[in-house]
């Protein structure tokens, strides 16, 4: 098996079966330039171009349909590398009847048992059922690195990339 075919495999899924990733080129030129503007010190190491901007071929199947009122919860980080932003958004919309919990500063695909502010909510959801009344934005707890050292100052960050917490 070639090393790359996980690699292959998830790029199918996130570009066939979604819309997450832009398709045009320009967008990820105009989103480096943003990003080296925004970000000095990390430039746009992390707007680079994805495969999806040169994916031709949507899904090997329609797109499901969900016209219900399920009563979900959707635990979203605002920087996750495999689930955007938007597609949590675009989910939680599908899903009539869930409540959308997001956590503004989450890095990583996990989020429940991360010690994030989303922990009660999801545990509160899963022993008793309950959602909550709205849906909730929360602040990301801090690093390790944050915690042990305050003068240390975190480096921004953009989906898919590890954080990173200058030496200064």
């Amino acid at each position: 098996m070639p090393e790359d075919n996980g690699d292959a495999g998830f790029w199918a899924v996130v570009c066939a079966d979604s819309r997450a990733w832009p398709r045009d080129p320009e967008q990820y030129r105009k989103d480096a330039i943003r990003d080296k503007a925004k970000y000095p010190l990390y430039g746009d190491f992390a707007s680079h171009i994805k495969p999806c901007a040169f994916w031709k071929k949507t899904g090997s199947e329609p797109a499901t349909r969900t016209a219900n009122k399920v009563r979900a919860l959707i635990l979203q980080n605002e920087w996750d590398s495999q689930t955007p932003l938007n597609s949590g958004r675009g989910l939680r919309r599908a899903m009539k009847g869930s409540k959308m919990v997001t956590v503004a500063g989450g890095v990583g695909h996990g989020v429940h048992g991360t010690k994030s502010c989303a922990d009660k909510t999801a545990t509160t959801y899963l022993t008793t059922g309950r959602l909550p009344a709205k849906d909730v934005t929360c602040k990301a707890a801090p690093h390790a690195e944050e915690r042990n050292n305050p003068d240390r100052l975190p480096l921004p960050t953009s989906p898919g990339v590890a954080r990173m917490v200058s030496p200064f």
